[in-house]
Formats: C-alpha cells, sequence, structure tokens
C-alpha cells in the first residue's frame, strides 16, 4: 500500500516511523508542499495536520482522486464541501480519532442508548483531558463521544501537563455510578489506527463521499 503522507508533526511523524520507506510518498508539509502528480501516485493519502492548514490544502485535495484519510481536527467543514466531494466521486474520510479502543467506547455508548428506557433516571457527564498544547477545548474526540449519546452530555474540558488524550463518561444514578473511559497512552495509536483504517477502507470501500470512521466500522460490522 503505498501512502502519501500529509503532515509530518507529532502524528504524522509517527506514521512515517510504522510505515516501510519505500510505501511512504511524501511527507508533504509547509517545505514540501502537496504535489498532486505525486499524491495522484499513492493507493491512499493519510493526512494529519491543524484545522487550519487543513482548510488551505482543500482546493489542492479536491483535485486530486486518491482516497483520503484525515486526521485534522479544530475546524468547521465549509458549507457545501461535503456535496462538491460526492459530485467529484471523491472517498473521503474524516475521524476525530483513530483509536479502535475509542470505537470500542462508541460501542458500549450505542448500548446505553439501547437500553436507556429500561433504566432508572441518570445524570450524565464527559471528562475530557489533553495536554496543554491542544489548542480546541473540547476535543474534537469529546466533541464526537458526546454526540454518540442519545442523552445530555455536558463536556468538562481540561488542559493538563503531557496527557495525550483522557476521556471518561460517568453515569449518575441516584444509588450507583456508571464509569466508560479511556487512556490513550502514546500518539503512535493514533498513527497506527489510521494506517489500519486505511487498510480496511480500500478493501471494503464505501460509496464515494466524505464519511466518518463511524460509518466505515458499521459498513465493516456488516460485511465481515
Amino acid at each position: 500500500m503505498k501512502v502519501a503522507v500529509i503532515g509530518s508533526g507529532k502524528t504524522g511523524g509517527h506514521l512515517l516511523k510504522l510505515l516501510p520507506a519505500q510505501n511512504v510518498i511524501g511527507p508533504f508539509g509547509r517545505s514540501n508542499p502537496v504535489n498532486l502528480k505525486e499524491l495522484n501516485s499513492a493507493d491512499v493519502g493519510i493526512l494529519f495536520v491543524p484545522g487550519e492548514a487543513f482548510l488551505e490544502l482543500l482546493p489542492t485535495l479536491l483535485e486530486s482522486r486518491t482516497p483520503l484519510v484525515i486526521g485534522a481536527t479544530g475546524f468547521e467543514w465549509p458549507a457545501g464541501i461535503k456535496d462538491q466531494i460526492q459530485k467529484r466521486g471523491l472517498y473521503w474520510l474524516h475521524a476525530t480519532n483513530f483509536s479502535l479502543g475509542v470505537q470500542l467506547f462508541r460501542q458500549l455508548v450505542k448500548t446505553i442508548n439501547r437500553l436507556q428506557k429500561n433504566l432508572p433516571s441518570f445524570e450524565a457527564s464527559l471528562l475530557d483531558i489533553h495536554h496543554t498544547k491542544k489548542l480546541d477545548a473540547p476535543s474534537g474526540t469529546a466533541k464526537s463521544m458526546a454526540s454518540w449519546c442519545d442523552f445530555p452530555v455536558p463536556i468538562d474540558a481540561k488542559r493538563e501537563g503531557d496527557v495525550v488524550g483522557f476521556h471518561e463518561l460517568t453515569l449518575k444514578f441516584a444509588q450507583e455510578t456508571i464509569k466508560i473511559s479511556h487512556d490513550a497512552l502514546d500518539r503512535s495509536l493514533f498513527a497506527q489506527g489510521a494506517i489500519d483504517v486505511a487498510r480496511q477502507w480500500i478493501k471494503k470501500p464505501l460509496p464515494p463521499g466524505l464519511h466518518g470512521i463511524e460509518a466505515l466500522m458499521d459498513h465493516l460490522e456488516k460485511t465481515t
């Protein structure tokens, strides 16, 4: 699998360590801007850049035919962009977190949603802790987790030390408390997850368009 690596920061740097050098196209970044000819020679592009940089790259990426796995956070998709991606027949997948453990977290939340009508009333909250250099708060991961819940979930975002990423969903009942937590211990987790997702996506692609990792996981569950 030939991979175009876009962004060589913290997570992109781990990509370069995990991928065989002969399989890497790029890496592309500020000092080596994305080249369409090179990008189109890849089987897939994996992108880890800040949200602002991603929005700057959008016009170029829209001209490429290469499937993209996008890990940018801290931005809002421009109006109409999803329609453009679909009309151009592009295959884009976006995730705020490529940890497959976070997808297990989602499955547990889906179980709570399904059983909620049979449970006593509860109050929910979500703790979101990341390192002090992370600019967006709450994080994209926390926002995604809250969106999975069919019940109100206020987010308490904290920025401490060098925490890679810690999220904990708390359900407080009258007589008991349930907690589901996910603790990312190494940033390479996200790079490896993106590689695994890219491999699975190439094997069992979704229709053209912009998809979330949740759609891919549900697709794989149905087709496995």
